[in-house]
This record gives structure tokens, C-alpha cells and sequence, in this order.
């Protein structure tokens, strides 16, 4: 059985789970190393052992492999920290950066037997590295998530894409199949789809060497619809069979829901919803990054014990894993792309785009299929309020609405006057989000912040759009108390949620919020923002639970908070 996701991936295809103990060895350039002198875990944060806790640079992975049988070898990386170059017996066979997409990489007609991989990763700060900067949160190093080995036939599916809707009393999808032709002839091929009793199939032709995408329609009579109170799932199985049989399969779970924005409102399959949400980052105090399932199924709980159904996942893709476990427990998702706090030159930065946008579409292939992801966000707390910015956004957006299927957003910092210019891109998504911190940055109240906000919405023509409080809160030292009840004590945290979370609730056109948020993170010892200054214990401290997941008296205070709205 795989172990890639929560569920078996293939029945027919062969896969081989790489993580466990592998070599390891720190290096001064992209030069693979003769010797290596340590091991570490596979997937592991190198910052959490102890003689690289400070470690930012370059280090080679090394383990060996084993071909059952000769033929194309496909290597999957779940997330290398931030830059990958990997190597099969001594020869680079490819790149990745971005440490929160997985990829994956062919190599045809590899010969029988054992043959060495090799890794290197990279995670220091440089001009080639646009998203991955100094910043509000940690960037890790190493290979933080999974790598499997998969035998693939010339002809195998890559990758589907299952898009539901109702109508008619009756649940329909689309199951988009891509196909890829690694062989140097055509090939022709039956194509086989099976979900809930119904089977679907198609005869294709594949050029050499290409990629083709094959739909296949299903009508369903009895199905249960996807809920956070009903997380009913199903199991989508493609089959590839040649002339010479069954050669290949993916299944992909998947769930039936429909998410609509009508009347200032969130509508999952008609329904209106309000979110009751919290940002989580993946970061833990003894794993770093590398968070294991057994911890993020504990955050789950931790989660819906506080009363939230919702998670925005701040401030990049995260573990599919993680992801799966949402789709069990029917939390709502706002998945968002990789970046936080682009000013206009580094969104003009000839690397930005390009960079940014490739994390934007291998955030939309991965992760297409889960339903409890509503909503896709991008480019959080950047220049929304200057055109060269909102050129930007524009690109982003154009991606994000190919998805039909779902809302998108961003959260806007942009809205207020005294910041000069005002947000301009706010008829570009589906939803107006905001980040405020009443009480804790200044004095401005909830109902301050909101006018602000509505006023920039009604000159931008958006009045009536949803609006959802993407972020609030303030910080609290762990076991930090003060009578007084200053900044900084969890007292203070405590206090500040219940006031800003019962004013956000008590304004009608608000349909969610995400606390900032669910634990404490490392914070970036570098760069011109020196964040340690303003962060005590290097930390950012506005998590309702430390990074070890010791509650806070915020944690408690918001879930009593929480209970008081029940839709």
C-alpha cells in the first residue's frame, strides 16, 4: 500500500517509499561530495539537528535505490528546502525550487538493479531566490517532505483533475485524465474511469512523446454531497490498458460540492456558510517544517476543539497529507500560493513572476482534487495598491479563475487612507478579504477598520461583495502573566480575541474569520526588516498555542468566542 497520501494511490503501479535514513553531508557549491560524513532523515528540517540549527547554505542527500526490472523511473519530491538539484548515478537529471510544491521527475529505460540518488538542497537567500526571502516565518532546509520511486510504462497517467457540479437533481463531473507518451511512437490506448458504481471509458490516440488530457463525463444517481457536517469522500480510480493489458492506474479521492458567492454570501452546495477560521503555518517546535502525520492530525483536533471550521493555509501550499486530513474532517480550506509582503520591486523582479506563477500552477495540479479547499488565495499583504502591482495580481488572477470550480482572494493590508495610495485590486476576485489587528498595532477598533474597508470596496465599485477578516489577533508569551494585563501576556492575547472576535461576528456583511493565529513560528534572523526586534524569542508569538502546542489562555478564550455563533 502507498504511504504518499492517507489513502493507496495505485493498485497496479509499483511505488516505493524512499523516506528513512539517508547520507548527508554540508557543501560549499553545487559539487556532489566523494564522501559523506553524516546521515539525517528523510523528510527531516536540518535546523532541528543540532549541529545545523543555524545552518543556512547548501547540503547533498545521498541513499540507494533499487530497479525491480528495467525501465522508466519516476521520482517524486513532495518539498525540498528551497532548491533541489538532483542526481541519478552521478548525472543531474533535474531542478526544482519553491519549498512547498512537489514534483516529480522521469528517467527512461533505467537498467535493473541498484543505482545511487543524490540530492542537493539549498536554502540560503539570494537574487535567484524571489519567493524565498527573510521574512514572518521560517525558511527551512533540506528535503522537509516525502520522496517516493515509481515503474512507469511508456504510456501512464500523470495526473487528474475531478470537477463536480449539480444540477437537475443529480451530481455530474468531469474527470480531466492526462495522459503522457514518454515511448518515440504513437500510441493507442483505452482509457478507464470508475467512481460510486459508475464506469466511464475512452479510446485514444497519443502522439509520441506528448502530454494529452482525455475527459471523461459521469452522471451519478445516489451521492452523498461533501460538507463540513457530512465529509462524504469517494475514490476515483483511472485505468490505462494497451493491447498488451492493464498497464498503469492512479486514484485520486475526491468529493461532491459546489461552492458559489451569491447575495454576500458563501454557499456550499446552496447552503451559506460562515467561516470560523484560523491561519496555520507548518512549523513545530521539535520538527521544524517536517511536520509528521500523527502532529498534524493532533492539530486537526486541536483546531476543531476550538469550534473552527476553516484553515487558511498562510502563506503557501501545504503537505498534501495535511490536506487529506481536512478532507476527512470537513474543514474548509483557503489553500494560498507562496509569497507574503511583496513591495513593488520585488514584484517587478525579473525572476517574481515567473517564479511565482509556477508555484501558482503546481499548487492548482497537485492539489485540484481535494473538496475541502474552497477557496485559492495569492500574493498576501503585497502592492495591491500600486499599478505596477496590481499588474501583477491581474496575471495571478487570470489562473485562478480557470478554476470554476472554487472562490479566490487575497488578503489586503492596502485599504486604509493614511497608508496613501488605497487597494486597486479588489474587483479582481471573488472575495474582499482584509488583515486588521485592532488593539494590538494601534487603536483603531473593529468597526474603525471595517468603514475603511467598505468605503474602498464602494469607490472600487465592489460594495456588496463578501467580505472575510483573513487575519487578526495580537501576541502572547507562553506562560507569560501579568495582573496588569500588558502586551505580551497571554492575558492580554485572551482578552483582545474575545473583544475582536464578538465585534467581527456582530457585523452582517463579514462571512468569516481567520485568527492569526494557530501557533507561535520561528522568524527569520536576517534581512533589512530585522524581524527579531520585533519578536520576542525570535518568535512570532500570536499563536493561540506555542510551538510545542501548549494552549494559551487565547486558545481557550477564542473557543468560547467561537461557540457563541453557530452557523
Amino acid at each position: 500500500m502507498s504511504t504518499e497520501r492517507v489513502f493507496s494511490t495505485h493498485k497496479i503501479r509499483k511505488q516505493v517509499d524512499l523516506d528513512g535514513i539517508w547520507e548527508f553531508q554540508t557543501i560549499e557549491d553545487y559539487i556532489l561530495p566523494r564522501d559523506y560524513h553524516d546521515s539525517i532523515s528523510v523528510p527531516s528540517c536540518w535546523e532541528m539537528v543540532m549541529p545545523y540549527c543555524r545552518y543556512r547554505g547548501l547540503a547533498a542527500y545521498r541513499t540507494d535505490i533499487c530497479m525491480e526490472e528495467t525501465g522508466n523511473l519516476r521520482l517524486i519530491f513532495k518539498g525540498i528546502s528551497h532548491t533541489g538539484m538532483i542526481y541519478l548515478d552521478g548525472n543531474y537529471i533535474g531542478r526544482h525550487y519553491n519549498a512547498y510544491t512537489p514534483f516529480s521527475l522521469v528517467v527512461p529505460s533505467v537498467d535493473k538493479g541498484m543505482h545511487q540518488l543524490e540530492v542537493i538542497a539549498d536554502n540560503r537567500w539570494s537574487e535567484e531566490s524571489r519567493l524565498h526571502i527573510p521574512n514572518d516565518y521560517y525558511t527551512y532546509g533540506g528535503i522537509t517532505r516525502s520522496v517516493y520511486q515509481e515503474l512507469v510504462p511508456d504510456c501512464f497517467i500523470e495526473r487528474i483533475e475531478f470537477e463536480p457540479w449539480f444540477a437537475d437533481g443529480s451530481w455530474f463531473a468531469q474527470a480531466r485524465v492526462i495522459v503522457k507518451n514518454l515511448s518515440g511512437n504513437t500510441e493507442q490506448v483505452r482509457l478507464e474511469g470508475s467512481c460510486a458504481g459508475r464506469k466511464e471509458s475512452a479510446e485514444i490516440l497519443i502522439q509520441a512523446e506528448v502530454e494529452k488530457t482525455v475527459n471523461l463525463e459521469f452522471r451519478f444517481e445516489e451521492i452523498s454531497a461533501w460538507s463540513h457536517e457530512n465529509p462524504a469522500l469517494y475514490l476515483f480510480q483511472a485505468v490505462l490498458v494497451t493491447k498488451e493489458g492493464v498497464k498503469d492506474d492512479l486514484i485520486e479521492r475526491v468529493g461532491f460540492r459546489m461552492v458559489e458567492q451569491h447575495n454576500g454570501r458563501i454557499l456550499i452546495n446552496g447552503q451559506p456558510v460562515y467561516l470560523k477560521g484560523i491561519n496555520r503555518h507548518e512549523d513545530h517546535g521539535s520538527f521544524g517544517c517536517a511536520i509528521p502525520l500523527s502532529q498534524m492530525d493532533a492539530d486537526i483536533k486541536l483546531i476543531e476543539n476550538l469550534g473552527a471550521n476553516a484553515i487558511r493555509t498562510c502563506h503557501y501550499p501545504n503537505d498534501e497529507k495535511f490536506l487529506d486530513l481536512c478532507d476527512e474532517h470537513g474543514i474548509f480550506v483557503w489553500e494560498e500560493s507562496h509569497d507574503r509582503g511583496g513591495d513593488v520591486p520585488r514584484l517587478t523582479h525579473p525572476l517574481f513572476l515567473e517564479q511565482s506563477m509556477k508555484v501558482m500552477h503546481e499548487m492548482l495540479e497537485n492539489h485540484y482534487n481535494h473538496p475541502a479547499i474552497i477557496i485559492w488565495g495569492c500574493l498576501n499583504e503585497a502592492a495591491s495598491n500600486e499599478e505596477e502591482g496590481a499588474l501583477v495580481y491581474q496575471k495571478h488572477f487570470a489562473l485562478l479563475a480557470t478554476d470554476k470550480s472554487r472562490l479566490n482572494t487575497f488578503a489586503s493590508n492596502k485599504y486604509m487612507e493614511d497608508m496613501g495610495k488605497s487597494d486597486l485590486c479588489l474587483g479582481m476576485e471573488s472575495l474582499c478579504s482584509f488583515n486588521m489587528y485592532p488593539y494590538w498595532y494601534g487603536d483603531d477598533s473593529v468597526e474603525e477598520n471595517l468603514e475603511k474597508m467598505r468605503r474602498r470596496m464602494r469607490e472600487t465599485g465592489n460594495a456588496g461583495k463578501p467580505i472575510i477578516i483573513s487575519e487578526y489577533g495580537g501576541g502572547g508569551i507562553y506562560n507569560f502573566h501579568d495582573v496588569m494585563r500588558v502586551k505580551w501576556s497571554e492575558e492580554y492575547q485572551a482578552d483582545l480575541l474575545t473583544r475582536a472576535t464578538k465585534e467581527i461576528f456582530a457585523q452582517d456583511d463579514v462571512v468569516g474569520v481567520f485568527v492569526w493565529q494557530f501557533c507561535d513560528v520561528r522568524i527569520s534572523q536576517e534581512g533589512p526588516r530585522r524581524w527579531p526586534m520585533t519578536r520576542p524569542l525570535s518568535r512570532n508569538n500570536k499563536g493561540v498555542v506555542d510551538e510545542y502546542r501548549r494552549p494559551k489562555m487565547a486558545y481557550y478564550a477564542l473557543k468560547e468566542a467561537f461557540s457563541e455563533r453557530r452557523d
